[in-house]
């Protein structure tokens, strides 16, 4: 009989963990995420202190419920595929997100810093594949590269990159973990890879359609979908609970008691009875909300901004006359870091790489003035406007004004959007004003070079 652990947790109350799940948790590479922050959102709301750790458990937590929901609601032959896959999709909730970067999503793109992810063979992209071929079949593999090269198309879903990372993390980790588990269940590392990438099966390809693959496709939707999965039912109630933002609550409980599975024209797709109804909109509004009030807030973005630019001209400290920074930010942003036994780089070890690293890395350089503005309150600039609703109401909703000011802004945003924002100077000496003058591609470039020649502007952009 497995042994049971129970924690509390301040939003979904007492989790029940298994034996192999808690075992993973106690493990370092899963402990890290203790000190990676969930949001961003603490420069709005103080009190909005949650990590990644409690996160990945609450989706485990709400995967077993949605889980449990499908045996209930499912016909028997659905529900024997169900439950083969089912320590696969719990595995892949805990660890969809043991891969993310320090400060979540304000720096997840420096896995694949200067990169496409639609490119099959950048650096990122490169190193899932190696990791998954080791693990799966030759026919599994060849199936998943042919459908993860259509989910990262112009015309596909592509996953962010600490999703790629967690998929390669789980890879890595996966014989070790596989360890926790009574040989007699069945563990698919294929299915794992898929749910934590969004990665379906092309079920359409096949005539007759398969029964499996269509089941194991609503398992990886589950976790990883557009529209409703366990993943945004977690962060919703978590981030609206901790921030103390008046948001919808959401009725999760009835929600995934309510989940089932349907077939339609050989498609098999998740679905929810008609009593969950409510609750999906109440999803979709909540989503809705928050993304507009506290994820788009223009503190928050200022304050991820400005924590960039602070790690860029901390991490150029490491440069070197035959490193770029590019290479700089492979080595420090790196699967290896992540991992308990690390690298070393320059005069630092970087292992279980999470926010407190860089935070000790920046406070070496408070000269620089983006690091000093990122540590004190007192220095950073103020938004004119905080919502796209405020921005009309100064400008008595005057469509013609705000599309004079949009004009006006455009060739200094069409401008500093094509540089790269770590690499981005302190100021603008004659070089760049060279660059700029020579630039052809800088639509209003005349009003550009005004606004730096401009008296009061001298001071801050040019020196």
């Amino acid at each position: 009989m497995l042994k049971i652990k129970s924690i509390k947790d301040a939003v979904h109350g007492y989790i029940r963990l298994e034996e192999p799940f808690w075992r993973i948790i106690d493990t370092a590479e899963f402990q890290r995420l203790k000190w990676i922050e969930q949001t961003s959102y603490r420069v709005l709301y103080p009190s909005a202190r949650n990590d990644r750790f409690i996160h990945s458990i609450g989706v485990y937590h709400l995967g077993k419920k949605a889980i449990n929901g499908l045996i209930k609601n499912c016909s028997n032959d659905l529900t024997d595929i169900i439950n083969d896959n089912k320590f696969s999709f719990l595995l892949a909730c805990l660890l969809h997100d043991i891969g993310h970067a320090p400060f979540s999503h304000t720096c997840e793109d420096l896995y694949n810093y200067n990169e496409k992810i639609s490119n099959i063979e950048s650096s990122l992209n490169a190193e899932l594949l190696k990791e998954l071929k080791n693990g799966i079949s030759e026919e599994d593999f060849c199936c998943f590269q042919d459908d993860y090269k259509d989910i990262i198309s112009p015309n596909g879903k592509p996953p962010s990159e600490h999703e790629i990372m967690s998929a390669i993390i789980s890879c890595e980790k996966y014989n070790e973990y596989k360890d926790f588990f009574n040989p007699n269940i069945k563990l698919n590392l294929d299915l794992i890879v898929r749910s934590i990438l969004g990665c379906s099966y092309k079920t359409k390809r096949l005539d007759p359609p398969d029964k499996e693959l269509g089941i194991k496709n609503c398992l990886i939707r589950l976790l990883n979908s557009s529209t409703v999965d366990v993943d945004k039912l977690d962060y919703i109630a978590r981030d609206t609970q901790m921030t103390g933002y008046e948001n919808i609550e959401l009725d999760t409980e009835r929600l995934l008691d309510n989940i089932t599975i349907i077939e339609k024209e050989g498609i098999y797709y998740p679905a929810f009875k008609k009593g969950a109804l409510s609750i999906i909109n109440n999803v979709v509004i909540a989503k809705n909300s928050q993304a507009q009030w506290i994820v788009n807030h223009p503190v928050v973005i200022y304050d991820s901004y400005i924590l960039r630019l602070a790690i860029g001209a901390t991490l150029k400290k490491f440069k070197k006359k035959t490193l770029s920074l590019k290479k700089i930010i492979n080595e420090i942003f790196s699967s290896k870091t992540l991992s308990k036994a690390g690298v070393c780089f320059g005069n630092q070890r970087f292992s279980l790489l999470s926010d407190v690293d860089i935070l000790y890395l920046m406070k070496g350089n408070l000269e620089n003035c983006f690091v000093s503005e990122y540590f004190s309150r007192d220095k950073r600039k103020k938004p004119i406007w905080k919502s796209h609703n405020e921005f009309y109401y100064y400008l008595e909703c005057r469509d013609d004004k705000a599309s004079e000011i949009s004009l006006f802004l455009a060739p200094i945003l069409s401008f500093f959007k094509s540089k790269n924002e770590l690499d981005f100077p302190n100021q603008i000496d004659n070089e760049l004003y060279k660059q700029i003058e020579s630039d052809k591609s800088i639509q209003g470039k005349d009003e550009l070079l005004k606004i730096i020649n401009h008296p009061t502007c001298g001071q801050v952009y040019k020196i």
